[in-house]
């Protein structure tokens, strides 16, 4: 890719911010994909937030006795929530030692509408 064609921070960004994304893309690659997961992570929390969304409100279908969480999933499990060809899912992902682990769940329709709310 020529170097005129390379992504480049949105200008809407505070400027603190911009030289934060330039400094990004001169480290390795790889680490990239794991910046965009947290990113996406962050927003979804944030718009939770924002929200007033509580995923400990014990309504879910899925919750056990770490919270909510489906089994085998640990508190320190990332959510996001997905919508995929009209159906939403709640993304689980956390790393156990060296290996990054995920867990998809199907939202209820009930679960679905108050992600919306």
């Amino acid at each position: 890719m020529a170097d005129n064609d390379r992504p480049r921070p949105p200008a809407a960004l505070e400027p603190s911010l911009r030289e934060s994304l330039v400094e990004l893309a001169k480290r390795d690659p790889e680490a990239l994909p794991a910046v965009a997961a947290y990113a996406e992570d962050l927003a979804a929390w944030v718009e939770a937030e924002r929200n007033g969304s509580d995923s400990s409100d014990g309504d879910s279908d899925d919750d056990s006795d770490n919270g909510g969480y489906p089994p085998g999933v640990p508190e320190r499990a990332t959510v996001t929530v997905t919508e995929i060809a009209g159906t939403k899912y709640r993304y689980y992902q956390w790393r156990e030692d060296d290996e990054i682990r995920s867990e998809t769940v199907e939202l209820s329709a009930d679960d679905a509408i108050r992600s919306v709310d």
